[in-house]
């Protein structure tokens, strides 16, 4: 394994919607006819706003400029991460707000664009979302397990705009920070840069998870329908600006290159900044000169905050107008709510020239490679193993609320009580669930629940260690996906323990007109950590979707009268699809490991049902006792399938040291998940 290497952006896409709209133009159409210095306060003159576009199709259009201006195609993808707050892709007949949950956006946008050979999943962790992204995929870089991966964003999010507009009635309303968004789609490929000089020198993120009830977005009450985010702006940039300088001190002193001044910054684009008020606090805060008034670029008087995307979108803005070129050095400020804050320090090769002389081109003419053939996690490096440290589940019968975050917290304090770690040796925590209560879509549920555990929330100035927390958001699949993400994490040797924890709710059960999933409201977590003997924990894992079979299950959250509920569809054959396309991912699976099923001494399945695990073991010819059946009658343990079960295994001494067990999850999209755990 090699994580000598930075990680370096191949090419870049921005997309922006062509309406632009004024801040007042914005504050004239306020229902209520309130005094709002918006663009005073904020400096922000107009913004993007998307028409019958919605987030998938910004996401859809940054993609090919992305791909436009690389030499890459979409097949040489192997690992496709989408970061997007806003989920809104598009509406009912009845005009209605729909949000999407399943499948995954990541797994559609696979589809659209073939990005055949790529491991797609969800991440969420509010405007921190893309850099998120980043840090992910720096990490799988670094261990060798993929050799390109995209970022990508589209953010439709000025729908909040729209609900505000109907809702404001004061100057000091919560609601406010609605009017300062603007919409747009951004698309980072990276790749391993050969010159050491360039590209991500270092990524710092961490949680504060204290701070994470200050902005909260999630449907409106209201009849008419639609999102809102409620934020506490003077809070949240107060605790914002205390933690990124106190983060920024620990960064630039972890520098693993020489400091020098630093050509640009880029803070989160949230307000119109004063330079000379900010460069005099980062630099009396560190202690030397290592910015100017000149170095700060900020773009947001006509772009807006665009969430996610706004590093990205200030990036483009100001490599097309000859402000950033090569060899030019950039810290990125991260902050977002959560509160998630951040630094990262990249140095540009000669992509702001190719950008600049392919955009002028009619057609761009990148010199294309050849296409590949990719099959993720197929890497033959030889890793230390991670192992699965303790379980914990939430014991019957239930003594705590059918809520999101109370099951998740329930579920990590009773993983903490097996575990030999207390809950500040926790450095990075994963949400994995899918269905949660109000539909909350920011912050990352991780988030809040980092601040109920009081995991590590005083900040990096007062406690050695820090913790970074965010969604990995995929469908019942969405658990494996987060251990896998959580393993590349710590063998990158930027982590040393992960939570992941998953919690999921029916959001149809208040609401008796429409049916329910059939998932067990309930919760789990696992520790993971490096395998003290070498042998025991996570071998192989194998990623593959089946998106021809796309439409079998899609869910979305939709409104009526200011009731927000949750519409599906599901095929009645999706069990069978499911069995069938598990069975061929396993097949790939022992095959490049050179296994049998006779291998195998113990099999943990999706716990939709017993009659589903029956079909399951008569497709692999297996007896129903190699594999785990806990599964209880139409309640689909769903992303709590692999704790749960394995726990059991281990509680029923089913398996015994050296045993090889097989741990399968499968999920919309269709998507199936396999990975080898040697006990």
């Amino acid at each position: 394994m090699s994580n000598t290497c930075n990680t370096v952006i191949e090419s870049l896409g921005v997309y922006l919607p062509p309406k632009v709209v004024s801040t007042r133009e914005l504050v004239q159409s306020c229902k209520n006819k309130v005094r709002l210095p918006i663009e005073r306060l904020t400096g922000i003159k107009s913004r993007r706003m998307a028409e019958k576009e919605f987030s998938i199709d910004l996401a859809k259009r940054a993609i090919e400029i992305c791909l436009k201006h690389s030499k890459h195609k979409a097949k040489d993808i192997d690992l496709l991460v989408c970061c997007n707050i806003s989920r809104y892709d598009g509406y009912n007949s009845k005009k209605s707000f729909e949000m999407s949950f399943e499948p995954s956006t990541s797994v559609k946008l696979k589809k659209h664009y073939g990005f055949d050979n790529a491991l797609v999943f969800d991440i969420s962790n509010a405007c921190a979302g893309v850099f998120t992204g980043i840090n992910v995929v720096d990490c799988f870089l670094k261990t060798g397990l993929i050799r390109r991966g995209m970022v990508v964003s589209g953010e439709y999010i000025t729908h909040l705009t729209d609900t505000a507009l109907k809702e404001i009635t004061k100057f000091s309303d919560s609601r406010l920070a609605c009017l300062t968004l603007g919409d747009s789609g951004a698309a980072i490929l990276l790749e391993k840069s050969r010159n050491p000089k360039v590209g991500f020198h270092n990524i710092d993120m961490c949680t504060l998870g204290q701070f994470s009830s200050l902005c909260i977005a999630k449907p409106t009450k209201e009849k008419h329908g639609g999102a809102i985010m409620y934020t506490d702006s003077k809070g949240l940039h107060k605790a914002a600006i205390k933690g990124y300088l106190s983060n920024l001190m620990g960064f630039l002193k972890n520098l693993p290159v020489a400091r020098k001044a630093i050509d640009h910054i880029i803070m989160h684009q949230t307000t119109q900044q004063k330079p000379s008020k900010l460069v005099k606090l980062v630099n009396s805060f560190i202690g030397e000169k290592i910015c100017s008034t000149k170095s700060l670029i900020q773009n947001i008087a006509n772009r807006g905050n665009t969430s996610t995307t706004s590093h990205i979108v200030a990036l483009w803005d100001n490599i097309l107008n000859n402000k950033i070129n090569s060899g030019d050095e950039v810290l990125f400020g991260i902050q977002a709510s959560g509160l998630t804050i951040g630094s990262a320090l990249y140095t540009f090769d000669d992509l702001p020239e190719r950008i600049r002389r392919q955009s002028q081109q009619s057609e761009p003419n990148p010199k294309r490679i050849p296409s590949y053939t990719h099959i993720p996690s197929r890497t033959n490096t030889i890793f230390p193993k991670i192992r699965i440290e303790s379980i914990g589940t939430i014991p019957e019968p239930y003594g705590i609320r059918k809520d999101t975050i109370a099951m998740a917290r329930t579920a990590a304090e009773n993983c903490l009580i097996q575990s030999v770690y207390n809950k500040k040796e926790i450095d990075l925590l994963l949400h994995s669930g899918v269905y949660r209560k109000d539909f909350i879509a920011e912050p990352a549920l991780a988030a809040l629940l980092a601040g109920e555990l009081g995991m590590n929330a005083l900040g990096p100035t007062e406690n050695n260690t820090k913790t970074l927390a965010f969604d990995v958001f995929n469908g019942a699949l969405g658990f494996l996906n987060s251990c896998y993400s959580a393993i590349a994490m710590i063998m990158a040797n930027k982590f040393n323990r992960a939570m992941v924890v998953t919690s999921e709710i029916e959001n149809n059960a208040n609401f008796s007109r429409e049916k329910l999933l059939g998932i067990k409201e309930t919760g789990s977590a696992i520790i993971l950590d490096r395998s003290s003997d070498g042998k025991t924990g996570f071998g192989r894992f194998l990623f593959r979707s089946f998106t021809d079979y796309m439409d079998k299950f899609i869910s979305h959250a939709t409104q009526k009268q200011g009731t927000t509920y949750l519409k599906f569809i599901k095929n009645e054959h999706i069990e069978s699809i499911y069995v069938d396309c598990i069975s061929r991912a396993v097949n790939e699976l022992l095959s490049r490991e050179g296994l049998t099923l006779s291998h195998i001494k113990t099999i943990i399945p999706p716990q939709i049902s017993s009659q589903f695990i029956d079909q399951l073991s008569r497709k692999m010819n297996l007896v129903k006792d190699r594999f785990i059946d806990i599964a209880e009658e139409g309640k689909d343990l769903f992303t709590s399938s692999l704790s749960y079960a394995f726990k059991s295994a281990v509680e029923n001494k089913l398996i015994k040291p050296g045993d090889i067990g097989l741990i399968i999850n499968a999920g919309s999209g269709i998507q199936v998940g396999c990975a080898l755990y040697h006990f």
